[in-house]
C-alpha cells in the first residue's frame, strides 16, 4: 500500500495545487481531503493517514491547532504534519515546531521550490497507529486538558519569582490547589543536595513524624548536608493525617506534596497531574536557586553559614519582630592549639564543633562569626539554655584525644546568650551575647553565662 496522506485546507485552489504536486511525487498513493481544520481532525481519526499537509489560517481551528490536537493523541505521535501557510499570516518556524508539526512551508514558493519541499518532507519516514479507538469527543477533551496544563504551567511557574521565599511559594501553591478541592493539611518537601526543607501548612504536627512520612514517599531520596522547617510544628508525638503524597520527579525526585484528608482526592490527582511538568520545573529551580544562596552563604571549612549569613539571617528575625535568642561561643585558648598541634589540627578542631554545633542546635541556625567564634541564632526563646547545656556537655566528652592525637588533649568553649526584646537591634542583640562570652572567659572558661534584662 501506498502513502496515505491527508489534505486540510479550506480553499478548493490549494487542495487541487497540493493533490497534484502529492500525486507527481509520491504516485500510487491515497490522498484523504478536509476543507476546515474540524473536517481535517475527523477525516485523521477515521483515515489515520501517515502524513498531514494542512493550511495554517481556515476559518475554525487553525492548522496549529490541528497539530496540537493531533500529537496529543498517542497514535499521531509518529504522523508527519507539515503547516503552510501565506506570507501574511503571523507564523513561522517556530509556532509551528511548537505545535508538534514537522515542517513549516510558505505558499508564496515557486512551484518547483513547494514540490522540493513537499517532496522532501514525504520523505521522512512516518507511520500513524491504525488499531487505537478513538472518539471525536475525547479528541476535544485532551485539548481541553493542554489548555488547562499551559494554564496552570503560566500559573505556577510565575510562582519563581519569590523564589527567595519558598515558605511564601508554598503558601501560593497550597492556594492554588485549594482552589479545585479543599484538604485539612498541605505539607511540602523540598530536597536538594546542600539542604532538606520541609514546610508545614495545617494543624501541628512533629517534625520527625512528618519527615518520615514523606521521605517514605520517595524511593531514592537525595541526602542533604541539612534540614530546615518551617510552618506548623509541635514536640509531641502527633503524625500526619492520611490523604496522598505527590511526588516531583524528573531524572530524580525533587521533594513530595502532601494533601491531608482532601475533600476530593480523584480531583486533586487530576490536577496535580496535569500540573506534573510545570512542578518539576518550579521545585527544580527552588532547589538549584536554594543550592546557589546556600553556596553562597556558607563557610567554606565548616559548612555552617558564613557571618553575612547568620547576621542576615538574625536581621531579618528582629525586623519582623520574632523572638530570638543569640548565643556566642568561642572556642578556649585556640592560638595554643594552633601553636601546640599545628593549623591543620587547628582546622579540624574547627570542624569537629562545627558539627557538634550542628547536631545540637534543632531549633535555630548556627554560623562562623569569624576565626574560632560561632554564632547560634534561636528560632526562639525556648529550649536555648538546655541546647547549650547539651553543646557544653558533648564538647567536654568529645573524643579529642583520638582527634588531635595526644593523651590528656582537650578542648573547651566558652559562650554568651542574650534574648532578644522589642526594639532591640541586631548589632545591640550580638553586643549583649558576646559581652557575656567575655565574661564567661574572664571567669575561668569552659562555661556560658546568660545576659539578665
Amino acid at each position: 500500500m501506498g502513502k496515505r496522506i491527508l489534505i486540510v485546507d479550506d480553499s478548493k485552489f490549494w487542495r487541487l495545487v497540493l493533490v497534484d504536486i502529492v500525486k507527481e511525487i509520491c504516485g500510487e498513493c491515497e490522498i484523504f481531503l478536509a476543507s476546515n481544520g474540524n473536517e481535517g481532525i475527523q477525516m485523521a481519526l477515521k483515515h489515520r493517514p501517515d502524513y498531514v499537509l494542512t493550511d495554517y489560517n481556515m476559518p475554525d481551528l487553525t492548522g496549529l491547532y490541528l497539530s496540537v490536537t493531533l500529537r496529543e493523541l498517542e497514535c499521531f505521535k509518529n504522523t508527519g504534519i507539515a503547516i503552510f501557510t501565506a506570507s501574511s499570516d503571523v507564523v513561522n518556524e517556530f509556532w509551528a515546531e511548537r505545535s508538534g508539526a514537522d515542517k513549516f512551508i510558505s505558499k508564496m514558493l515557486e512551484k518547483e521550490k513547494m514540490r522540493e519541499e513537499i517532496k522532501e518532507f514525504l520523505s521522512l519516514e512516518r507511520v500513524t497507529e491504525k488499531m487505537e479507538t478513538i472518539h471525536v469527543s475525547n479528541v476535544f477533551q485532551i485539548v481541553e486538558n493542554r489548555l488547562k496544563k499551559e494554564i496552570l504551567e503560566k500559573e505556577i511557574l510565575s510562582f519563581l519569582r519569590y523564589a527567595r521565599d519558598e515558605m511564601y511559594v508554598v503558601l501560593l501553591l497550597e492556594d492554588l490547589f485549594k482552589k479545585f478541592a479543599e484538604f485539612k493539611g498541605f505539607r511540602v518537601l523540598l530536597l536538594s543536595p546542600t539542604e532538606g526543607r520541609i514546610y508545614s501548612l495545617g494543624e501541628p504536627v512533629n517534625k520527625e513524624r512528618l519527615k518520615g512520612k514523606l521521605l517514605s514517599s520517595l524511593e531514592k531520596p537525595t541526602s542533604p548536608s541539612s534540614w530546615s522547617f518551617q510552618g506548623s510544628f509541635l514536640e509531641e508525638d502527633r503524625a500526619p493525617k492520611d490523604g496522598f503524597v505527590h511526588v516531583v520527579k524528573e531524572s530524580m525526585e525533587l521533594g513530595c506534596i502532601l494533601f491531608e484528608e482532601p475533600f476530593s482526592e480523584f480531583i486533586l490527582k487530576s490536577v496535580v497531574s496535569i500540573a506534573q511538568e510545570s512542578l518539576v520545573t518550579l521545585f527544580r529551580n527552588l532547589n538549584d536557586f536554594r543550592d546557589y544562596i546556600v553556596a553562597s552563604a556558607t563557610d567554606s571549612l565548616t559548612g555552617l553559614y558564613n557571618k553575612k549569613a547568620i547576621m542576615e539571617i538574625l536581621d531579618r528575625r528582629l525586623k519582623v519582630g520574632e523572638n530570638t535568642a543569640v548565643a556566642m561561643i568561642d572556642i578556649d585558648d585556640f592560638k595554643r592549639i594552633n601553636d601546640t598541634f599545628g593549623h591543620t589540627k587547628g582546622d579540624v578542631v574547627l570542624r569537629n564543633i562545627s558539627t557538634i554545633l550542628k547536631e545540637c542546635v534543632t531549633n535555630g541556625r548556627v554560623g562562623r562569626y569569624g576565626g574560632e567564634e560561632f554564632m547560634i541564632v534561636f528560632e526562639n526563646g525556648k529550649n536555648v539554655i538546655e541546647t547549650m547545656d547539651s553543646i557544653m556537655e558533648k564538647v567536654r566528652g568529645h573524643r579529642w584525644e583520638e582527634v588531635l592525637g595526644r593523651p590528656g588533649a582537650r578542648v573547651t568553649v566558652s559562650g554568651g546568650v542574650a534574648f532578644s526584646r522589642k526594639g532591640i537591634s541586631t548589632i545591640e542583640l550580638v553586643e549583649l551575647a558576646d559581652r557575656k562570652l567575655y565574661e564567661a572567659k574572664k571567669a575561668g572558661k569552659d562555661r556560658y553565662f546568660v545576659f539578665e534584662s
